[in-house]
């Protein structure tokens, strides 16, 4: 009983303080990429991308050729993990002629076929 106590307890302090920073959480871009030629992937997408990732206030907290999976089936040749201030920088920076310019250079160079990006916000919450 005290466990389940403990438990809710610790579950409302955790949700308080996410709704109240729901407005301004950061968000997550996650992409998971299959890349034949990480070499012209960087040069041609890579080298643009990064300076507009830092004028949107973006932080890329992962990139990486390789990982190690843990369960599952995961064939990506390139991860990368980039938090933006908001769901609102993100979705601003993706829909920004300026990365709309590059997104191309993305897609022909990965494979449409397993590659994935996505945005997500921080930890919501699931509703009760």
């Amino acid at each position: 009983m005290l466990k389940k106590l403990a438990l809710g307890l610790a579950l409302s302090a955790m949700t308080l303080p996410a709704l109240a920073q729901q407005a301004d959480q950061p968000a997550y871009l996650v992409a998971t990429l299959e890349v034949a030629d990480l070499a012209a992937y960087f040069d041609r997408y890579g080298g643009p991308l990064f300076p507009m990732l830092a004028a949107a206030g973006a932080e890329v907290l992962v990139g990486t050729p390789t990982v190690e999976t843990l369960e599952g089936d995961y064939a990506a040749t390139w991860t990368a993990i980039v938090r933006f201030p908001s769901m609102e920088a993100l979705s601003s920076w993706y829909a920004s002629d300026e990365y709309q310019a590059i997104a191309p250079e993305r897609r022909a160079l990965s494979d449409a076929e397993t590659s994935v990006l996505f945005a997500a916000p921080g930890f919501v919450m699931p509703a009760q």
